[in-house]
């Protein structure tokens, strides 16, 4: 790395730019005096006393006032920038006091316009998802999210994948969603990541680095809502589907509704019977949740197939207990007779 690069780096972890030339100068000569660091640094010899005690304090250097004249040694290098990240965490503590964490509010939009910014964001989305991912991307850019598609599995995170713009070459590993789809034509790139979070783009925004498109990243819950609603609704339905993942092994718990549903649809596909426990309430109601077992008849779902939704976004359980048949729905369902807040699905042996 050049001298001027290191400079930069130093200043970059708090120190001036004369101190930085001053340190660097102690360190190319191992041990020197006041009298060089002052030609070299061009910063007068007054000066230079001053800039030394600094470095000495942030235990960078050391000072040896012993001898005619003054030596100035450098510490390790290793040694000093464990001493400055020290420093650093020694006042840790008290910025987290100065800081208002409740006033704090992370942004909620942003315009991406880099191409490499927007894969990026796209991986680390992808990294922190903890129940839910729902992706479509290009063929040609798959390679730059598979490893984070893949790891995500390996947590247990739902994920649903289209893969537009599909040549029927690009090789797509089983183990990168739960369900996969491909599509010749070209669509919006689209990532919903735990109902909570995502990105929307052109696909030119992707694909070409001198594209004047640009990504949208948003953090507002009904922004993805709708997201994901114009997604289903328009393009799910467009693909073919050429891979769908084995039923989980029962029982589960799962945090995401859309999760428990994909799974019941692929045991009842099966032939299987699947009981269910979840904590419910009525649609549009702000009563307590309460707890109700039953057998799941029926799923009313668009996300693997056969479809059987009878409108673009439904996703809901038909459940028979003793008291009745009723529909079940996810977090703020309205058609539906009841909403749930937990899932858990059983096979009927453990009823």
């Amino acid at each position: 790395m050049a001298a001027d690069d290191i400079v930069d780096s130093l200043t970059r972890f708090g120190l001036s730019e004369k101190e930085a030339l001053a340190y660097v100068t102690v360190l190319r000569n191992g041990s020197t005096t006041i009298r060089v660091v002052s030609e070299e640094t061009d910063i007068s010899k007054s000066y230079a006393y001053d800039i030394v005690d600094k470095l000495a304090e942030r235990d960078l250097i050391e000072i040896d006032d012993h001898v005619q004249p003054t030596r100035l040694r450098a510490i390790p290098p290793s040694e000093g920038i464990e001493n400055l990240v020290s420093q650093l965490h020694s006042i840790e503590t008290q910025l987290d006091d100065l800081f208002d964490s409740e006033s704090y509010e992370q942004e909620k939009f942003s315009i991406i316009k880099s191409r490499r910014t927007i894969f990026t964001q796209l991986g680390e989305l992808i990294d922190a998802a903890e129940s839910e991912i729902v992706l479509a991307l290009p063929a040609s850019a798959l390679e730059r999210v598979e490893a984070s598609l893949r790891a995500a599995r390996e947590r247990g995170v739902f994920c649903m994948l289209l893969v537009t713009e599909y040549d029927g070459e690009t090789p797509i590993g089983e183990s990168i969603a739960n369900v996969v789809q491909t599509w010749s034509a070209p669509a919006p790139v689209t990532l919903t990541v735990d109902r909570s979070a995502g990105i929307v783009s052109s696909a030119d925004a992707l694909l070409n680095s001198n594209s004047d498109e640009y990504a949208i990243y948003h953090a507002e819950e009904h922004i993805v809502s709708s997201l994901f609603d114009s997604f289903i609704a328009n393009y799910w339905p467009m693909g073919e589907q050429v891979h769908v993942s084995r039923p989980e092994p029962l029982p589960r718990t799962f945090d995401s509704f859309r999760h428990a549903v994909f799974e019941a649809a692929l045991y009842l596909l099966d032939g299987e019977t699947v009981t269910v426990e979840m904590d419910v309430r009525s649609t549009q109601s702000v009563e307590p949740f309460e707890t109700v077992t039953g057998t799941i008849v029926d799923v009313k779902q668009s996300l693997v197939r056969p479809f059987s939704n009878e409108f673009p976004t439904q996703e809901s359980f038909v459940v028979e207990t003793a008291d009745g048949t009723f529909t079940v729905g996810g977090s703020k369902a309205f058609l539906e007779d009841f909403e749930a807040e937990r899932v858990t699905l059983k096979p009927m042996a453990d009823e």
